[in-house]
């Protein structure tokens, strides 16, 4: 037997909490209606009867919202419940009271709350767009419209596993050269500030002129060491103004731009945006939405400006009557192996499945990309961190050199 929480509605109604001993959820649901109240949360509780009371009156809020692993895993949880035909509201406080998610289970409490008062499963999911974006929600209200509501949750279920696969390759990729570039801007702070103010100490009693280099490097760690809270402020104003122009429009658009261009991991994360525009469009396509509302959602979940803006000219022209291929084909933003296959689609009525199938395709170049990456940027910030520790090295050994040569030539003279 286990501790249960919940929070019901009397007969006058009155909103009720308390606690309730019970084998599982369906028990203690089926006794509290048997009692006549109408149940509107109940979950077991682990975290303490006082936390639950100010939890469960917050309505489902929570912080932060569920990374896209989570939401997959609850529309595959979801789907199965659907196909087996247990009654949503009771799957719904199921997962809710089962899921590892702290913030998502708290909104699956809600949705089972807001279905059970009478709400569709899209409404009830539209009052948590941090954890159910408006595809999720349009998927859904086609599946219920349908009456395919189960192949609507398979079908989003399996896009956001593949998202998150692409999204988990994309960082293991960018990782591990921030990893290096970090642990080399670390030893860097700590030879300015330990090793050259050393070198500096001993090379002025010698009270000789010192290379060029060395004076430069010198110059630079006094100039760190002696203004470090200028330094750090320069360098987070820096940062903020760079994160606040990132957020505008233009900022966006050119930040974007410069990430599907940049040398190396350009061509990764244009595979990765390409990828999750064809299996998005693909989607809401078969789902039967129109093709102006499925181009609209499919704008918002590219997630890249670039592509957010040139479909947006794309719907422009369809909405005018232009074909499909031909208005992505005049934005110039789109690759040629994703206009071809469009077309192939849009000429024997499979727009739907050649969009899934070019995901697939680009899937695979991510992977091969994130794989050959691996390989070749190691080499590559290994030399970059040779040359960046290597010259305040050599700047610090040089005036030795020139000391010893002096000394052979008998004098020391620049």
């Amino acid at each position: 037997m286990a501790d249960f929480a919940y929070v019901v509605k009397s007969g006058s109604g009155e909103e009720l909490s308390g606690h309730m001993n019970g084998g599982t959820v369906d028990e203690v649901v089926d006794q509290l209606h048997a009692r006549g109240f109408v149940v509107l949360h109940v979950a077991e509780d682990s975290a303490g009867r006082r936390g639950f009371g100010l939890g469960a009156r917050l309505g489902g809020f929570s912080i932060g919202s569920a990374s896209t692993r989570e939401v997959a895993l609850f529309t595959r949880q979801l789907s199965t419940v659907v196909e087996t035909g247990i009654p949503l509201v009771r799957g719904l406080r199921g997962l809710a009271a089962d899921g590892t998610s702290k913030r998502l289970s708290h909104s699956v409490a809600d949705i089972a709350m807001r279905v059970e008062k009478g709400q569709s499963l899209s409404e009830a999911m539209s009052a948590h767009p941090r954890n159910f974006g408006k595809m999720y929600v349009s998927m859904i209200r086609a599946g219920e419209r349908a009456g395919t509501l189960d192949q609507i949750l398979e079908q989003l279920a399996v896009y956001l596993e593949k998202m998150d696969a692409i999204q988990t390759k994309v960082r293991a990729a960018m990782s591990y050269p921030i990893f290096v570039l970090i642990f080399a801007f670390l030893a860097t702070l700590f030879l300015l500030f330990k090793i050259v103010p050393t070198f500096e100490e001993i090379y002025s009693d010698l009270g000789q002129k010192l290379p060029g280099l060395t004076r430069a490097v010198i110059t630079v760690s006094n100039a760190v060491r002696h203004n470090l809270a200028i330094s750090a402020a320069i360098v987070l104003a820096i940062v903020v103004v760079c994160v606040l122009w990132g957020r505008t429009p233009p900022g966006r658009y050119i930040f974007h731009g410069f990430l599907i261009r940049v040398p190396i991991f350009g061509p990764i994360v244009l595979k990765a945006v390409m990828s999750r525009f064809a299996r998005t469009f693909g989607i809401l396509i078969g789902s039967g939405l129109p093709i102006l509302d499925s181009l609209e959602l499919v704008k918002g979940a590219s997630g890249n400006a670039v592509v957010m803006r040139a479909i947006d000219q794309v719907k422009s022209r369809v909405g005018q009557g232009q074909g499909i291929t031909s208005s992505f084909r005049s934005t110039g933003k789109f690759p040629e192996m994703v206009l071809q296959l469009m077309s192939t689609g849009e000429e024997s009525g499979e727009l739907d499945a050649m969009l899934i199938k070019t995901s697939d395709f680009y899937d695979r170049q991510v992977e091969a990309a994130v794989h050959g990456l691996t390989s070749l940027i190691e080499p590559v910030l290994i030399v970059l961190v040779g040359v960046m520790v290597g010259i305040i090295v050599v700047s610090m050994f040089l005036p030795i050199f020139y000391l010893g040569d002096a000394i052979m030539k008998g004098g020391y003279n620049y």
